[in-house]
């Protein structure tokens, strides 16, 4: 390193000990180290406006920093220490022990919080034990989407979004949880963007493991895996008749099908026939021949469609990791496959025939 470059981030370290808040200069200050291959010191400041992001309440931005700096690693899982304890950002009258008695019940093992199809709007804080959340799949069996304990909350979805609830909340062993009223809940985001921040990021990983559990192939996938997946991945919506891919578009993700239908469809003299329908738990750019192939046909959106974008390396890291994963997307792949090819054929004797 010159002399020039050393005093040139000497000056930026110290302006960012004297402004730790100001982007700027984090910014032009991690440029250098990461110039200088000084990864460990790059990292650092990299969760310092990481935490400068999310306390500004600039959720978007902060994720785009982690897809911005992926050499670093996932930066959330070390510099969110809240993920888990969203008590730790409660204003202080909620964090007081007599508060909290006040609003205190027990729950005991087995019993149920919230049955799907409630309307309840209200946000609880586990202060003891712990909380299993679950839906049952087509078969009627259990698909835990959360195990919520101690220091953290239920409920934060339907702060942003009320609604009926889409799932089950029991208490997985005997818990005590303090109820926290929506309106006074509202009333302090507006005033605690940090807390407003971490609830809605929440919202949305809960959100998004509950969508990939629809699918058959993942949900049995270990719960961690699923979240995993969740954290990396991002939500798309499209209208029906919309475009999702054209014929030999290249994947860097793995679409889910979340919610509504499209379809794999061939134009033929000027007639879209339709090769393939995809509902909801299907999976498109899962197999290694796809990604590299791209897409077999136009995939158009045939109602309101919400896709999950899985990012095609993390995907396969937990296909790698779960081998039962591995083996069921490799049936899975040769199913689809054979279904295209069969349609086709079909088609071409069609076209033959007239």
């Amino acid at each position: 390193m010159s002399n020039e470059q050393k005093n040139e981030l000497n000056v930026y370290a110290d302006l960012v000990k004297l402004y730790p808040e100001n982007e700027t200069y984090l910014r032009k200050y991690i440029d250098i180290l990461l110039q200088e291959e000084r990864h460990s010191a790059a990292a650092e400041a990299i969760r310092q406006l990481h935490s400068l992001l999310l306390s500004s309440g600039r959720e978007e931005a902060a994720d785009n920093l982690t897809s911005e700096f992926p050499q670093i690693g996932r930066i959330r899982s070390g510099n969110a220490p809240y993920e888990d304890n969203i008590n730790l950002l409660l204003p202080s009258m909620m964090q007081n022990n007599l508060w909290l008695r006040l609003h205190q019940h027990k729950l005991k093992e087995g019993r149920h919080l919230i049955h799907r199809g409630d309307h309840e709007e209200t946000v609880y804080l586990v202060c003891e034990g712990e909380l299993a959340e679950f839906v049952r799949n087509s078969e009627g069996k259990p698909v835990l989407l959360n195990l919520i304990g101690a220091g953290n909350v239920v409920g934060e979805g339907h702060l942003f979004n009320p609604g009926p609830h889409l799932s089950d909340i029991v208490a997985n062993k005997d818990s005590i949880i303090a109820k926290l009223p929506r309106k006074r809940m509202l009333a302090t985001l507006d005033t605690h963007p940090i807390l407003k921040s971490a609830l809605q990021r929440k919202a949305d990983v809960r959100r998004t493991v509950a969508r990939i559990s629809v699918c058959p192939l993942l949900q049995n996938v270990p719960l961690e895996m699923r979240k995993q997946l969740a954290e990396v991945s991002r939500t798309r919506e499209y209208a029906a008749g919309d475009t999702v891919h054209k014929p030999g578009e290249k994947f860097d993700h793995v679409d889910l099908v979340a919610k509504g239908s499209a379809s794999f469809q061939l134009l033929e003299k000027g007639i879209f026939k339709e090769l393939k329908t995809l509902g909801p738990g299907s999976l498109v750019g899962e197999s290694a021949t796809t990604h590299e192939q791209g897409a077999p046909a136009e995939m158009v959106a045939n109602s309101t469609l919400i896709i999950v974008e899985i990012p095609y390396s993390e995907f396969t890291s937990v296909a790698e990791a779960y081998p039962p994963l591995s083996r069921a997307l490799l049936a899975y792949a040769e199913k689809n496959q054979s279904q295209i090819m069969s349609k086709l054929n079909e088609l071409q004797s069609d076209q033959a025939g007239t």
